[in-house]
């Protein structure tokens, strides 16, 4: 299954279009992951897990992991995970 034919259980509702939400929406429905670093200079979003967390609750199944980066040094990860 590619990630344009994932079809979802949960009555997912779409964010306004411009927001950032809808942003990192589109960004992840490309099947790419977000980190803050990453949500800060590809599209200019600072509260990343605060607008995950936004489209967790319109239904959107938003996964999140840690990831090192360097050693020592782990962050956060988010994704769009398949149903």
């Amino acid at each position: 299954m590619t990630q344009a034919e994932l079809t979802f259980e949960l009555p997912c509702r779409m964010p306004d279009q411009g927001t950032q939400a809808y942003e990192i929406l589109a960004y992840l429905k490309s099947g790419r992951t977000l980190t803050v670093a990453k949500a800060m200079t590809e599209l200019g979003v600072y509260a990343l897990s605060q607008r995950c967390g936004e489209l967790r609750r319109m239904g959107w199944p938003i996964k999140s992991r840690m990831v090192e980066i360097h050693p020592g040094t782990r962050v956060a990860e988010y994704s769009l995970e398949a149903a």
